[in-house]
């Protein structure tokens, strides 16, 4: 049997986005792979999931790895995301309890927690220059419901022993200066950085670990092993235009940019576009408005999500759609949702605008598994990824070295069909109905 893929190179958006004009020469970038060669474990795809497992693979011993990666690492999500790192996955908090349990909803919960302050100790522990802001992350109200945010609060607190630190209505200006909203909840250890600058320097980290990155190298079928016992046949096999990769054992991470690889993890995938700009400098004005230096974002379903940069630009992202948008028409979406927060920017210019495709499960929990003998995934992290990634490459790590007990708490999120073309009109249509009902939370507060 012969795995297929339609995968193309990732970043198949107009435009350039802030991270990769920032970083500029200073991007780690990875040749194609050519001819017949072997590793001992090959990772397809080279988003934070893949370059999370194969670090975790290398601190257990093991590092004759290879990475490919349609474009160059980071060209996906990965690499393009508003740079949140705080816990909790795409499916809600409460959700995650009904499903698993208290106890293992608690447990499940708590391995994002500790991801996060893995990433942060990653960061010190090899010196990654990637603008880490320690500041944290705020969720803001829209609705001006105490009560609500309060009852949300303790309810974190109670089933899954999570910290929040409220910030009453009369305090939030000394964090957030705006009349949009009510009260706000800190996460205590949640961060922000810049998402490219921390996967160039967990390349930097991988390559003098010995692990081979390949960039420019979609990959075109996957192949699993032969009973023949023909040379490089009892390996999986994946092959690309120039290259034939085997590997005694395959991790697919593909995320929403997969296009084929496994085709079963393919259809499971939904891919949801969101928008990202970044404001021309600011100067003191940003400051005024965020003396803290918290990123934001607030509690609607499609919520605003934002950020302060070093050099006092800020960075504004939002909406959810099944669309792909170019840079204009994302400048104009935004300039709108900036101003409905920051009247006083509403004449501020976007100097660099652009999307990317989050995959999203039907379930909304991440996809970690084992499908077949050497073949392994970790996909489907939706809009939650930089902590979750994290702990995903433990996880993979673990089991693959032996230890498939943390595996193991995720079988109960299978790969689901997500519906292909008409998923996507049903994700747009839902996404439609919860607008309304927020516009209207909105028009009644």
């Amino acid at each position: 049997m012969i795995l297929t893929t339609m995968l193309t190179p990732t970043n198949q958006w107009p435009g350039t986005s802030h991270y990769a004009a920032e970083l500029g020469a200073q991007r780690r970038c990875c040749s194609p792979a050519k001819g017949r060669i072997h590793h001992d474990i090959l990772v397809v795809g080279g988003g934070l999931a893949g370059l999370s497992t194969a670090l975790s693979l290398t601190e257990r011993g093991i590092t004759d790895i290879a990475i490919c990666e349609a474009g160059q690492p980071g060209d996906g999500a990965s690499g393009r995301n508003g740079g949140f790192v705080f816990a909790g996955y795409s499916l809600s908090n409460e959700a995650l309890t009904r499903q698993a349990g208290l106890s293992q909803g608690r447990q499940l919960h708590q391995w994002t927690q500790h991801a996060v302050g893995l990433v942060r100790r990653r960061i010190d522990q090899w010196d990654i220059d990637c603008q880490a802001n320690d500041a944290g992350v705020l969720l803001a109200d829209w609705f001006g419901d105490d009560a609500s945010m309060l009852s949300f609060r303790q309810r974190m607190q109670d089933t899954l022993r999570f910290r929040l630190d409220w910030i009453a209505p009369s305090e939030l200006p000394d964090h957030i200066r705006t009349r949009r909203y009510g009260g706000a909840l800190h996460e205590p250890g949640s961060f922000h950085f810049h998402p490219l600058r921390y996967i160039n320097g967990l390349i930097r980290v991988l390559q003098e670990r010995g692990v081979t990155l390949y960039g420019d190298t979609p990959i075109q079928s996957i192949k699993p092993p032969s009973q023949s016992h023909r040379l490089g046949a009892d390996r999986w096999q994946a092959v690309t235009e120039q290259a034939t990769l085997s590997a005694d054992q395959i991790v697919l991470t593909t995320g929403g940019y997969d296009r084929g690889v496994w085709p079963r993890l393919t259809r499971a995938v939904l891919p949801i576009a969101t928008y990202i700009a970044t404001t021309e400098p600011l100067g003191d004005d940003l400051a005024r408005l965020l003396p803290n230096g918290h990123a934001v974002y607030d509690n609607r379903f499609a919520f605003d999500y934002y950020r302060p940069l070093p050099d006092t630009r800020l960075l504004w992202g939002g909406r959810i759609s099944t669309r792909a948008r170019r840079p204009d028409a994302i400048r104009r979406l935004l300039k709108a949702d900036l101003a409905r927060v920051f009247p006083s920017l509403s004449e501020v210019k976007f100097e660099h605008a652009w999307g990317g495709w989050m995959g999203y499960t039907r379930h909304q929990m991440p996809i970690l598994g084992q499908p077949q003998t050497g073949l392994w995934h970790a996909t489907g992290f939706g809009g939650h990824g930089m902590a979750p990634t994290a702990l995903a490459g433990e996880v993979l790590a673990e089991a693959m070295s032996g230890d498939e007990t943390r595996l193991r708490a995720y079988q109960r999120w299978q790969p689901a069909w997500a519906g292909g073309l008409a998923g996507r009109g049903w994700a747009q249509a839902t996404y439609a109905w919860l607008n309304l009902k927020d516009a209207w939370r909105d028009r009644v507060r």
